[in-house]
Parts: C-alpha cells; structure tokens; sequence
C-alpha cells in the first residue's frame, strides 16, 4: 500500500467552516483538470483494461454457455432502467444498469453519492460496470440533494436516515432474480461513502466487498464540534440545502473505527492528498481498521475527482470486479 502521511487533523473549528467541501464531492466526470497519481503498479491502463466502448441500449447476444461474465460483456452492451425503492411511506429514485450479455445472474454494485449530490452524478461509474458485466444501481438518499427525485426532505435527512435507504436498496438489490447474492458490492463517495462502510460492516457476510471514495469519516469530528444549541430551528447550509438537528442527532456516537472492524472482506480506498478536509489521516485510519483493505493516494487531488483521478477509480473498480466474478 502506498500512503502520505499528514501530521495531525486539521482544526475543528476550520474544518466546520469547510464543511460544505467535504460531505459533497460529487462526481466531477467533466472536469478539465487532470493531476498525477500514485498507486501501486502502472499508472496507465493496461492493454486488456476494462471495456469503455460508446453505450448501446441494446440487447446483445447471448452468452454460449460456460461464458464468462466479463467474455460476456465485450460487447460493451447495457440496459438502463427506472427502479424505485419503496417501503413504508419511503420511495426511493433509481437507475439500474443491467449488461446485456445473457448471463442468468450478475454480480452487483450499489452505488451511494455524497452529501446534496444524486445517484446521475455517478453515471459514469454505473455505465463503465455494466459494460463490463456487472450490473450496478445508482439511487438518490431521501432529503440528500436540492435535485433528490426521492421522497422526503433534507431536514429529515441524517447518517441514520442513509443508512435505513441503504439497507433497503441492499435488500432489493439482492432479492433480485438476476442478481447475485453472494457478490454484492458497495461504492460510496464522501458521504455516501462514510454511509456505504457503516452499513456493509453491519451485515459483512452479505456484501462482497466495498470501493470508498475519499469517504467523509471527518464528519463525526466535525459535527460533535458544533454546538446543537445552533440547531434548535432549521438552517441552510452549504448554501440552498436545508438542515435541521436531525443530522447533528444521527451522527454515530460509537467509535467507528472500531465498527468498521467487522467487515472482514476486500475494500478499496482512493484518497487524494490534496483534500483539505477529509485528510490522509482518515484514510490511513480507515484503512488501519479494515482487515483486508487497499489505500490508494491520488497526488494532488483535493475532495473530488477528475481526469485521470477519476479514471484511476472507474478502472480501478472495474479491473476488480472483472477479475473476481469466477
């Protein structure tokens, strides 16, 4: 593993001020920028990199049998649809992106975006996956984006409320007929990420594995900095989204790092080291709690990847996923 270590946490204070950079993150897929990278092996894609072909809506042959997943889907072909997450009075907004290479079953990746972000801002990913033979599902939280086509309101939204989305998104996902069970994967970005590893270490025997993306595990530090006494009407905050002190209520109050612990199964982590708020120290501490986990540093990149950064991961994910679907 490849790190750069920082020499203690940022302020609290400060890092309450910077909050609005750290719970977002959104994917930015159309940033100009590119920086340099650090991980192990070539920085480059390999010749037998995953399948990046133009997306096609359409139906492709079947697999012969004994096909592979990943033979499967050289095509590059997928299918996209609407799917709603529905329980009690809760009805979440989703994408499902299915290969269409005919195999019965598919390993799956459900994917969790950051804070006033939506599950369109990691298309990129979805649609890179299912060209190679993972289906993948992108969602939005209830109450988590001024754009959420979900149910629910943003004052209502905290870590707590993510987590029950996320549980119920996990058991749709897994209940499905193609989908299979056994490889269940989480990927989460900043918020989305902090909430995708809370969860898959609730329930390590049903997720495969998970891929985190400068996951925000600052916001406990950040947030139990704050005064609730602030909190007692709602406010804006990072500009148009509105809280309340249901987000200060539903921030863990047990050590994470020590929860984490239970998930015993492979984690990728990509952290930049330019990130002014959820700093390497997370990442490394992160990455000390997981029994079996991989800490990527992206040099010069800050909370939100682009470029190349962004293709390290998209490659990253992929390159595991098609090499562990035997």
């Amino acid at each position: 593993m490849i790190f750069r270590k920082k020499t203690g946490f940022f302020s609290l204070i400060a890092a309450a001020v910077m909050l609005s950079a750290v719970l977002a993150g959104c994917g930015t897929t159309d940033k100009e920028e590119e920086t340099s990278m650090t991980h192990e092996a070539a920085t480059d894609a390999p010749t037998n990199a995953p399948t990046d072909a133009p997306a096609q809506e359409t139906t492709a042959p079947e697999a012969t049998e004994g096909e592979t997943v990943t033979q499967a889907a050289a095509s590059g072909k997928y299918s996209k649809e609407e799917l709603h997450c529905k329980y009690d009075d809760v009805d979440i907004f989703g994408t499902l992106y299915t290969p269409d290479s005919g195999n019965e079953k598919y390993p799956a990746v459900i994917l969790s975006h950051g804070y006033n972000c939506i599950g369109n801002d990691m298309q990129d990913i979805a649609v890179s996956l299912a060209k190679n033979g993972i289906m993948a599902y992108t969602f939005d939280f209830c109450g988590g984006s001024t754009r959420s086509a979900s149910s629910g309101d943003s004052v209502d939204m905290s870590i707590e409320t993510e987590q029950d989305n996320l549980r119920h998104v996990i058991d749709m996902i897994a209940g499905m007929e193609n989908a299979d069970s056994a490889k269940i994967y989480l990927y989460g970005e900043s918020q989305g990420g902090f909430v995708a590893a809370l969860t898959g270490a609730e329930m390590p025997d049903r997720i495969a594995g998970m891929f985190l993306v400068y996951p925000a595990f600052s916001i406990v530090d950040q947030w139990l900095a704050m005064d609730p006494e602030d909190m007692k009407e709602p406010f804006q905050f990072m500009g148009s989204m509105t809280l309340s002190k249901t987000f200060y209520d539903g921030v863990p109050r047990y050590d994470v790092y020590e929860h984490i612990k239970a998930f015993t199964n492979p984690v990728l982590i990509y952290q930049g080291d330019k990130d002014q708020v959820v700093g390497v120290s997370y990442a490394e501490r992160i990455d000390e709690a997981f029994p079996d986990s991989v800490l990527t540093i992206v040099e010069g990149a800050g909370h939100g990847f682009g470029g190349k950064d962004r293709e390290l991961v998209k490659n990253g994910v992929c390159e595991f996923l098609t090499g562990n679907n035997d």
